[in-house]
């Protein structure tokens, strides 16, 4: 497969804005997403004339645009996950009578993609959309249990950490 420079750039870059609390500076992301800073402002530039980035001139800051939140809404309108995975898991919560969540692993993350609620349980402390390392919740650590261990190993070169996140847990 062929890799269009271009292309992966500006998705670095709209990816790097989603993962931000606020919008933020273009030397923040020409730093953090490691383009020069005049590939940066011509993305920018680019991304701000279809609506995908918008441009706060008095805070010097760039933000995700509406062209991206219409992007966002498309997927979930078209909910590919949901449409396959809601009627096994609403079964699941069914026979089980307890809460279930399907999360997708997403490199070393999980992305939580539904929420079933079961009567009278107690809400999930994930919510649909949340992105959290994939070795630090019960829903990544069942995933990486089904993984070959060269898998995992490609995933955490360096080992995957405990739940405190400081000390190495055994590789498989």
């Amino acid at each position: 497969m062929s890799i269009v420079p271009a292309a992966a750039q500006v998705l670095a870059v709209l990816r790097y804005l989603s993962r931000q609390a606020g919008p933020v500076p273009a030397a923040a992301i020409s730093r953090d997403v490691g383009l020069p800073r005049s590939t940066t402002y011509h993305l920018l530039d680019t991304l701000a004339a279809d609506g995908f980035v918008v441009h706060l001139p008095e805070e010097r800051r760039y933000g995700l645009g509406l062209s991206a939140f219409e992007l966002a809404s498309g997927y979930e309108r078209q909910a590919p996950f949901q449409r396959l995975a809601r009627a096994p898991l609403a079964s699941l919560v069914d026979r089980t009578g307890h809460n279930a969540n399907l999360a997708v692993l997403h490199g070393r993350e999980v992305i939580y993609v539904i929420e079933e609620r079961a009567p009278g349980r107690p809400l999930l402390v994930s919510e649909v959309g949340v992105r959290l390392p994939a070795h630090l919740t019960a829903s990544g650590r069942a995933v990486l249990a089904l993984l070959p261990p060269a898998q995992v190993r490609a995933i955490f070169p360096t080992g995957r950490r405990s739940c405190s996140g400081t000390a190495p847990v055994p590789r498989r």
